[in-house]
């Protein structure tokens, strides 16, 4: 049997590394609810299911309207 461990939870740096993005950027993202996390004790960790998810399908449009300029 294979000592392989199995990754399950990413921590936001983590996936920040794994997409080349600023660790910024995947807070905007838990922030506006396009990419969901958990909380465990003070750790905010994204699951390997969510972040799946997301490279599958993308992060899609944020809930907020687009800002009106005149």
């Amino acid at each position: 049997m294979s000592n392989a461990v199995f990754q399950t939870l990413y921590a936001i740096v983590e996936l920040a590394e794994r997409w080349r993005v600023s660790h910024f950027t995947v807070r905007r993202a838990i922030n506006s609810g396009a990419l969901r996390s958990i909380t465990i004790g003070t750790r905010r960790l994204v699951p390997v299911e969510e972040v799946e998810r997301v490279e599958r399908e993308g992060l899609g449009t944020s809930r907020k309207p687009a800002r009106k300029t005149v």
